[in-house]
């Protein structure tokens, strides 16, 4: 297929900006995951990795995307499955299901402008490079550590030249300055997280959206806390540790919390409006597994 527009159906199934408003459709959720587990099924045609053509959001074409059993689990039933938003990666760009579902919510269902002043709390990632190539005007950011000043621009780090140092809850920008802030599974890592939430409305501009992933737990009315971090500086764990990849850390990055719908809330008190959990799902575009979701809301 050509580059271009998809002519295929759209991944985004329904959108839910409340935990109520999906208990609501419960029963039609399960009619529906029903129907899409037993296609997932009919795919897993390997307990190897292996390959299945699908339209890319981020190439805008047919590409190979490649199916992998690292970080796979089994549900409660016993079924084992891949870790499916962070497989079926495109082997043009690179990017995993959960990232290219970000993409085509910008691109397909926000209509971002292509000049649109963007954010992305990552520097050192294909995901960056990605945003770089469908955007004019774009910044990016790590968090390289206590001893680096917010918005210095860092000329090596680790191999990565010219990085700038962002924390994300409170950072060096000017108030109103990007139309778009986006973020990839950052926001379970930071304690502060709420404060977070208040910074990306701050440096957005009205009618500005933040969009962002982050490992949603939609059966939980409320946000699990896994740690803190005291006064003094030390962190305190509340329930096992859990670490996740860093792109700028062999130590990995800590999980302070488990997101559940009350994220929704936190969003609105931040000063958002519309807060929204949209959900998503297609084979065609490389999306298995269900349910899933990216998270966007628009300053007030």
């Amino acid at each position: 297929m050509a580059s271009g527009k998809s002519q295929l159906p759209s991944i985004w199934l329904a959108e839910f900006t409340s935990k109520a408003e999906f208990d609501a459709k419960a029963s039609e959720l399960g009619a529906q995951l029903e129907v899409m587990a037993a296609i997932d099924d009919r795919m897993l045609m390997s307990r190897h990795p292996f390959d299945i053509k699908a339209w890319c959001a981020a190439c805008k074409s047919v590409t190979d995307m490649r199916i992998t059993w690292h970080y796979c689990g089994s549900n409660p039933t016993g079924s084992v499955h891949p870790a499916w938003t962070e497989t079926c990666a495109c082997s043009q760009c690179g990017l995993n299901s959960r990232m290219r579902a970000l993409i085509d919510l910008l691109v397909s269902k926000l209509n971002v402008s292509q000049t649109a002043h963007v954010y992305i709390a990552e520097q050192t990632t294909v995901s960056f490079k990605v945003v770089q190539n469908l955007f004019e005007n774009v910044i990016g950011s790590e968090y390289l550590g206590p001893g680096y000043k917010l918005g210095e621009v860092v000329a090596d780090f680790n191999g990565h030249v010219n990085v700038r140092h962002e924390d994300l809850s409170r950072l060096s920008f000017a108030d109103s300055v990007f139309d778009i802030v986006l973020s990839q599974d950052v926001f379970e890592h930071i304690p502060e997280y709420l404060n977070t939430f208040s910074e990306s409305a701050r440096i957005l501009k009205r009618g500005g959206s933040l969009v962002f992933t982050v490992p949603f737990f939609y059966d939980q009315a409320e946000t699990r806390i896994r740690a803190t971090v005291d006064a003094q500086g030390s962190v305190q764990h509340i329930l096992p540790p859990e670490f996740h990849g860093n792109p700028v850390s062999n130590e990995g990055s800590l999980c302070f919390q488990n997101f559940g719908w009350d994220i929704l809330d936190a969003l609105r008190n931040a000063g958002f409006k519309q807060p929204t959990a949209n959900m998503y799902w297609g084979p065609w575009a490389g999306h298995i597994g269900f349910p899933f979701f990216v998270m966007s809301a628009h300053r007030a």
